[in-house]
């Protein structure tokens, strides 16, 4: 009957012209990623089990649960080739629909890794997905996987008119709030001096990365929170590695660091070098 359903369904966008899609997608960490996919008016449903994180981002109002569902699906976005695939491909199975998949890391990290992570797969083989379509974040990423399915470099879009350093504290450090504890607590161990607030809180208007002098990527990939602070005004540093040194020109957009111990030098050198901070602000908004 799914098949039926969306055969007719792509029957009749062909003689109608219907411009809108319903789109399924798997919801976990994807907040603010799945905040600006809603922007295209299309419609949007999560998959059950999965719920919508209303810290991270406001859930727009063309996202919806799929049980509440009675059109025709006509694919499933997946952000997650190595611990979402499987899922998807089950569900998709079920709605006999494609998948995109969205690729935001290159196969250096199989999925976002935190910094003290160290996560590999004897057989890549096994992550050789066969989605309908790929969507990259960077020719880099679109590239290290070196796949024959159809892909394309989207870069992620940022509503810089929201973010804007109003009044930086250079006192104030933002992390992603959904760093790991230990990873929390040896960043505040190196930087006792200043005080480290999450991205994400209750009052979403207070947006944390404008009023805060740095941002702390305690991912190893980049994410779409460090291009919130980028576009903020906010100095990111990150640890640095081949994803990082992509997409972070040293000095120039961003710092980058070998280790967490470099933190409060990097700290250190860029308050004392006010020229150095002004052209590293500019050049990464």
């Amino acid at each position: 009957m799914l098949t039926i359903n969306n055969l007719i369904r792509s029957i009749n966008r062909m003689s109608k012209n219907i411009d809108k899609f319903n789109i399924a997608t798997l919801c976990k960490n994807n907040e603010k990623y799945l905040g600006l996919l809603c922007q295209t008016d299309h419609n949007f449903y999560m998959v059950q089990n999965h719920v919508w994180n209303n810290l991270t981002e406001i859930q727009p109002s063309n996202i919806q649960s799929i049980d509440q569902c009675f059109e025709p699906i006509d694919y499933l976005i997946c952000h997650d080739r190595a611990e979402q695939y499987d899922e998807a491909r089950q569900i998709a199975k079920y709605l006999q629909v494609p998948i995109i998949l969205i690729d935001m890391c290159s196969n250096t990290f199989i999925r976002p890794q935190h910094i003290f992570e160290s996560i590999g797969v004897q057989d890549m083989s096994m992550l050789n997905r066969n989605p309908a379509i790929r969507v990259c974040m960077s020719e880099y990423i679109q590239n290290s996987w070196n796949l024959n399915s159809v892909s394309f470099n989207i870069p992620i879009g940022i509503d810089c008119e929201k973010l804007k350093n109003t009044n930086s504290d250079d006192r104030l450090i933002a992390i992603d709030n959904n760093t790991e504890e230990r990873v929390g607590k040896e960043i505040a161990k190196r930087l006792k001096e200043y005080k480290l607030v999450p991205t994400d809180h209750h009052n979403l208007e207070d947006i944390t990365v404008n009023k805060c002098g740095y941002f702390i990527n305690t991912n190893k990939c980049i994410t779409v929170k460090l291009l919130e602070a980028m576009a903020a005004g906010c100095i990111v540093i990150c640890l640095r590695n081949p994803e990082t040194d992509n997409y972070i020109e040293h000095t120039k957009t961003g710092m980058l660091v070998d280790n967490l111990d470099q933190l409060s030098d990097t700290i250190k050198w860029l308050e004392s070098n006010s020229q150095a901070r002004y052209e590293i602000i500019t050049n990464a908004r």
